[in-house]
């Protein structure tokens, strides 16, 4: 049997990755209305707190975003991230990276268009050019190349799931239903939480179980793709729920 090593949850600083000179030409994106100074600033928040997960999601460090959320020393940035903004963006789920706290590249594009709604003037132009600047740092060749090759190891080694998990347990049986089987073709693995919801999980043998191929049908029919989607299920259709 074929082995593989799920992808480690690995950070790559972004200054270690690329050049500043890389990431600068967002200056050029600057009005003769705005100060070149601010701009800058904006360049060196993203450069110095931004990390790349294996991925190839940035993750901004929360102690560096008051410049390019444009926060100031207001300190307006913590309530933004921790609380949210009523009724339009959500309280940031909390990444900790190397002992500091950081959140994901889309929760600050959420962050940025909400306050980009409620600006106007310079503050409005900088916050866009904070916008123009993440959408260059996902499209950086090193950015792109390390979530081709995160993507290329599922699609490799997502085949070898069901026969690791049957191996490593020693499993006879579907997880669900405890009916037997004979051959594995009868049976799939089928993860708990989907590769849509948890592409970090999408090689774990622990993220999934072994079930007959009509269940895994029907899980699929029925587009169960989280944990508690699939408790729900169990408890409904009288299935084991052990794997719980």
């Amino acid at each position: 049997m074929t082995k593989y090593s799920a992808p480690s949850v690995l950070y790559h600083s972004l200054s270690g990755m690329v050049s500043k000179l890389e990431l600068e030409v967002a200056l050029s994106a600057a009005s003769a209305s705005l100060d070149l100074g601010h701009v800058n600033s904006i360049v060196n928040a993203f450069f110095k707190n931004t990390k790349i997960c294996v991925t190839g999601v940035p993750y901004i460090k929360i102690q560096g975003l008051s410049s390019i959320l444009r926060t100031g020393s207001s300190g307006a940035e913590r309530p933004l991230v921790y609380q949210g903004l009523a009724g339009i963006v959500s309280p940031a789920e909390i990444v900790n990276i190397d002992g500091f706290e950081h959140i994901s590249g889309p929760t600050l594009v959420g962050l940025i268009h909400a306050r980009i709604h409620f600006k106007s003037g310079a503050t409005k132009q900088y916050l866009n050019i904070a916008l123009d600047l993440y959408t260059r740092i996902i499209n950086l060749a090193a950015v792109r190349d390390l979530k081709d090759v995160f993507l290329g190891e599922i699609d490799n080694n997502r085949p070898y799931l069901k026969s690791e998990r049957i191996t490593r347990y020693g499993i006879s049986c579907c997880e669900l239903s405890g009916s037997s089987f004979d051959h594995p073709n009868q049976v799939e693995f089928s993860h708990i939480e989907s590769v849509v919801v948890n592409p970090m999980k999408a090689l774990d043998v622990d993220n999934g179980l072994i079930v007959l191929k009509g269940i895994h049908l029907e899980l699929t029919r029925k587009q169960i793709h989280t944990y508690e989607q699939l408790y729900d299920f169990c408890a409904e259709n009288g299935y084991s729920t052990n794997w719980a």
